[in-house]
């Protein structure tokens, strides 16, 4: 199956997928974490996105707190391969870092191709790439990662959050793009949401669920229980017990802290 990603869309209140007053306060706030139980979401290994059913993702803008002008790529392996740019240019002309000829708005969003079921899914952003190509990408994928004494979480550059109580389910990204000096590792330079349907959100939620604790050190993070049962416009969705062991080998060896409270 090739991957191919659609034109952006423009954000409809009450009849887009998602609800951006909901993640209003995402990346609002810059070297501050955000209250995980307040805002019903839960920390995931971003590593782990994995999709054992088919799908057609849905991808959004949700904010940026960054200078740079970066693209945003996916890479997809596994029964479904490819790679294509899902933003050229992550910059909102209404971001909490607005940039006056941006090519987004908060909430623009994206369809991609059907994914075929046992697909790895991959993100990366290159660090001002939209201007310049010099850097190289910094990938969910940690191995592809460097790691900087300036950075203390790397070789993690993303963060990821699972919130399993939305109408739809869905996945939240944020970036830090920044590898070495001048980085202030806070993970808002970019975030954003994704919908990879019910069954796939249920499948990630319940083997890289982290828990609610923002001070935890991933590098020897467990994975955490459900403690609750799921709703969803699909029905009752029952989270049972955590099944133990990777897909992917090398994601739960390069865990570390990756989020915190900045004084």
């Amino acid at each position: 199956m090739t991957l191919s990603v659609g034109p952006v869309q423009s954000y409809v209140p009450g009849s887009t997928w998602f609800d951006l007053t909901k993640y209003s306060n995402l990346g609002t706030q810059e070297r501050v974490s955000i209250n995980l139980a307040d805002s019903n979401l839960w920390l995931i290994d971003s590593s782990d996105l994995y999709l054992p059913y088919n799908y057609a993702p849905r991808i959004a803008f949700i904010n940026e707190g960054a200078g740079y002008q970066s693209p945003v790529s996916m890479t997809a392996a596994g029964s479904t391969t490819g790679e294509v740019t899902v933003f050229a240019n992550l910059s909102g002309t209404n971001s909490i870092l607005p940039s006056r000829n941006a090519p987004l708005q908060i909430g623009d969003w994206v369809q991609l191709s059907e994914i075929q079921a046992g697909t790895q899914l991959n993100f990366a952003v290159t660090p001002n790439g939209a201007v310049s190509s010099g850097r190289a990408p910094l990938s969910t994928d940690y191995t592809l990662n460097p790691t900087d004494p300036y950075n203390p979480n790397s070789p993690v550059f993303w963060t990821a959050y699972a919130d399993p109580k939305a109408t739809r389910p869905l996945i939240l990204l944020g970036y830090e793009d920044i590898a070495g000096r001048g980085s202030d590792n806070d993970f808002n330079d970019g975030i954003i949401a994704i919908d990879v349907g019910v069954d796939n959100f249920r499948a990630i939620f319940t083997t890289a669920n982290l828990g609610q604790d923002p001070r935890i050190n991933l590098r020897d993070a467990q994975t955490q229980a459900v403690p609750f049962e799921m709703h969803s416009a699909a029905g009752l969705l029952v989270i049972g017990a955590i099944v133990l062991g990777r897909r992917w080998g090398w994601g739960r060896f390069w865990k570390t802290k990756f989020w915190k409270t900045k004084n």
